[in-house]
């Protein structure tokens, strides 16, 4: 298996004052936003804390904090388990204070690579910035791109994340372009998870870094690029050479393991068909994580490609070129004008081309991406100027680059490749977000519901998530027979009935949620986006709800037998139909207008490949909020046991650690036989061994005087221990010149010392003196053994009735003969 890429990441973190407003649970819209106490750096710090998570001691990581100025919080230091404690804590501590000084943040983390020995040849540098404002001091005079670019040469890539809606976004996307990495836009705190996580196993699948395509083509030929607008673009350049040569080079930065970096080119001046094809030669240089660069030179023209990859590439260049004219790139004096909205894109899907190939997955994604959020983004002037125009850069950027960026979009989705390193490292990181202890919220939470002293608990998978399709627990699922079962007690094998006839059901997963906005459709209790039907038609339960409730508790999802019928995966909740997991509408089919078309929630496969990494009970039933991690034999406590008895015993010195137990049999005739040490002396054991009951618990001996003896054996045996006890005992005067009379003789006082009573007054042997067993030639052949044992138990038990009745017998016959 190949391993991850080695990792040098420096964080510049924005610490400004703003950094420290609300950062919001995600919610579905028009549902009440719920403050849980939690401020912006604390999920950034969080997130933070997950990149920590994953490194180890072949990484370096190095914190950087500006507001004012910048600050080194720490410089670029090798992620040993030392280092990453102490890296822990110097991010819990940092605090928000003022303005906005970004450039000298940038500045002090390029310095921070610059300041070190390159010991770690072979570590991918990285650059990682997020703010959630716009720089407000100290900006550089002469603009961001241009200071950068006269600095020549950068150590690390540049990756910006702008968080909220107050952002110079163009700003953030130049920078990265000219730092060679990526800008993503993380609205609100619902993204602020899966964007860290796909940033860094991005970074952790790099094969190369500032890697360069130079074309070289008769001038004829009249190439163009189609990545749409990029501050890094350059113009073709005519090579002094007399057959009239063009040279094109096209900054592609890194290249991903998996993933290849497909470019699409147009040419204005096509080739006569009289004459042969035209000669170009593709030069690729690249680094291996240091100075020394590699090349490679190639004129072999590729095989023809497939219809849908033509269509998927011609697609992609030609919504980079759409997404540059809705958000072209402007001097920071001209960013107010406004660029007229193409608020209607149904001409362009119309023609676009990957809409012709549903059956394609890129081609589908691709134009789910079209149909979906860039649509809504240039829906309304409203959507655009407060979340679009924020969005669709970062969405070109994924598409241009060929990587994925997060959970949220279809299209990127495609890019990173299949079960490979960034699979892999992307899985990693994201069960680190999700298993990480919440952090402690640093903001007084408002609204209704909220407690005098306290936060409510924060699960910190409501911010690496998308909504929960699920039913509440208390509805009531219709069964095999015409029965009713609380969805709750469904268990794996039950026979639910579907409307294609009975299925059986093969796993229930179960999520525990707070305060959930949930719709009452009919009589079931749904989450707003789980496919019902109503009338016939599949809708969402937001759009047919008789009102909203908030539900606290679980919530359930059901996946079925596997069936090609997608009918055959739903079930009846409360007089409900609603869509189980992995029901085959996953699109495509090119079906369109299917409420219940998901990428991932329709493919079976996926599902069940997603449910078998989570803690799996008895009956297939999955809680992936509650998996426990069981460690039956933990070397670390026992160690901990062990230095913390070492440490009882020196506080204590010379006196033992435990008191002087008495020595009891079981109290059930199948354990009587054996001994244990009981809670306390009985004040008859005491009273016979001379030692009075509260001078006992003074010198080390426990006493309990409810206990009683049922036994003159045990009586003794107990005297016996604590002569025995008193006989080693050595009593240390308080004072030494003032000696009680209790105490010990000086010179009868011994440096021998005993560490536990337990070890030196051990239990008694068991002994099965008195008792025999019978041997079946004793028994009457008359009788088997288990009358003869049951009479002799008799006997035993009936002796003193018996007794008493012959006396009275007896008794009466004397009166009788007076």
């Amino acid at each position: 298996m190949m391993k991850r890429t080695p990792c040098d990441i420096v964080l510049v973190i924005d610490v400004s004052g703003s950094m420290d407003e609300q950062a919001p649970v995600p919610h579905e819209p028009g549902e009440t936003v719920e403050d849980n106490g939690l401020s912006v750096l604390d999920l950034t710090k969080h997130a933070a804390k997950t990149i920590l998570e994953t490194l180890d001691g072949n990484d370096r990581l190095g914190i950087v904090s500006f507001s004012m100025q910048a600050k080194v919080v720490q410089p670029l230091t090798t992620m040993t388990r030392a280092a990453k404690r102490a890296t822990s804590k110097r991010i819990e501590e940092m605090k928000s204070e003022d303005a906005t000084n970004l450039w000298a943040g940038i500045l002090s983390g390029i310095k921070l690579f610059e300041d070190v020995n390159d010991d770690l040849k072979g570590n991918m540098p990285a650059l990682m910035v997020l703010t959630d404002g716009m720089p407000n001091h100290m900006c550089p005079a002469q603009g961001y791109v241009p200071k950068l670019r006269s600095m020549g040469k950068l150590p690390a890539t540049i990756h910006t994340f702008g968080f909220g809606y107050q952002l110079r976004s163009g700003l953030l996307k130049s920078i990265a372009e000219v730092g060679g990495g990526n800008y993503s836009f993380i609205p609100d705190a619902g993204m602020i998870g899966t964007v860290f996580i796909h940033a860094v196993a991005n970074l952790q699948s790099t094969f190369a870094n500032n890697t360069t395509l130079t074309l070289t083509y008769p001038a004829s030929l009249g190439l163009e690029e189609t990545t749409g607008e990029s501050v890094e673009q350059q113009p073709p350049i005519l090579l002094p050479s007399p057959d009239q040569t063009m040279q094109l080079t096209l900054p592609l930065s890194t290249l991903q393991y998996g993933q290849s970096r497909d470019i699409y080119l147009r040419f204005t001046t096509p080739p006569t068909e009289t004459l042969p094809p035209p000669n170009i030669t593709a030069s690729l240089t690249y680094h291996l994580f240091n100075p020394t660069p590699h090349h490679t030179t190639t004129t072999t023209l590729s095989p023809p490609l497939p219809p849908a990859t033509t269509a998927f590439h011609t697609s992609r260049s030609l919504l980079l070129a759409f997404l540059s004219t809705v958000c072209p790139l402007r001097p920071l004096d001209l960013e107010h004008i406004h660029v007229p909205l193409i608020t209607d894109t149904s001409a362009f899907l119309a023609s676009f081309p990957a809409a012709a190939f549903p059956a394609d997955p890129a081609c589908l994604a691709l134009t789910q991406d079209l149909a979906g959020q860039v649509s809504l983004a240039l829906a309304s002037p409203d959507y655009y100027h407060r979340w679009g125009k924020h969005f669709l850069p970062s969405l070109g950027g994924a598409h241009a680059r060929q990587v994925c960026n997060s959970f949220k979009d279809p299209g990127p989705m495609v890019y990173g490749g299949s079960g490979g390193v960034f699979e892999r490292c992307r899985g990693d990181l994201d069960r680190a977000f999700d298993g990480l202890a919440a952090p402690v919220p640093s903001r007084k939470r408002k609204g209704k519901g909220v407690g005098k002293g306290g936060h409510g608990k924060v699960v910190m998978s409501a911010y690496n998530r998308s909504s929960n399709p699920c039913f509440a627990g208390c509805g009531r699922v219709e069964v095999e027979g015409g029965g009713l079962v609380r969805i709750g007690r469904l268990r794996r094998g039950v026979q639910v009935v579907t409307p294609r006839g009975v299925r059986r059901v093969v796993a229930v997963l179960r999520t525990v949620v707070r305060r959930e906005g949930m719709c009452l459709v009919g009589g079931a209790v749904v989450t707003p986006w789980h496919p019902v039907r109503v009338e016939g038609e599949w809708v969402f339960p937001v759009d047919v709800k008789r009102r909203e409730v908030r539900y606290t508790g679980a919530v359930y999802s059901v996946l079925l037998e596997r069936d090609e019928d997608a009918d055959a995966h739903a079930i009846c909740v409360d007089g409900v139909w609603g869509v189980t997991l992995g029901h085959g509408r996953t699109g495509a089919d090119g079906r369109v207008g299917d409420v219940r078309t998901h990428g991932f929630l329709g493919d079976y496969d996926r599902v069940v490949k997603s449910l078998g990494v989570l803690h799996r009970s008895r009956n297939f039933r999955k809680d992936w909020q509650r998996r426990v991690r069981c460690h039956f034999d933990q070397a670390g406590k026992k160690a901990s046991r062990r230095v913390a008895r070492r440490a009882k015993a020196a506080a204590v010195a010379p006196r033992p650690v435990d008191k002087l137990r008495p020595v009891v049999r079981c109290p059930t005739i199948k354990y009587n036989r054996r001994t244990r040490l009981g809670r306390g002396f009985s004040l008859a054991e005491l009273k016979a061994a001379g030692i009075p009951k509260q001078y006992a618990p003074t010198i080390g001996i426990s006493v309990d005087p409810r206990r009683a003896n049922l036994s003159e054996e045990g009586l003794a045996a107990n005297v016996e221990r604590l002569k025995a006890y008193k006989a080693r005992l050595i009593l240390f005067p308080k004072k030494s010149n003032k000696p009680k009379k209790t105490d010990t003789p000086k010179d009868q006082q011994s440096a021998e010392t005993t560490q536990s009573t337990r070890a030196a007054f051990q239990l008694v042997d068991n002994i099965a003196a008195g008792f025999r067993e019978i041997k079946k030639s004793e028994l009457p052949k008359s009788t088997g053994s288990y009358k003869a044992l049951r009479k002799a138990r008799s006997d035993g038990k009936l002796v003193g009735v018996r007794e008493k009745r012959a006396k009275d017998k007896a008794d009466a016959e004397a009166a009788a003969k007076k």
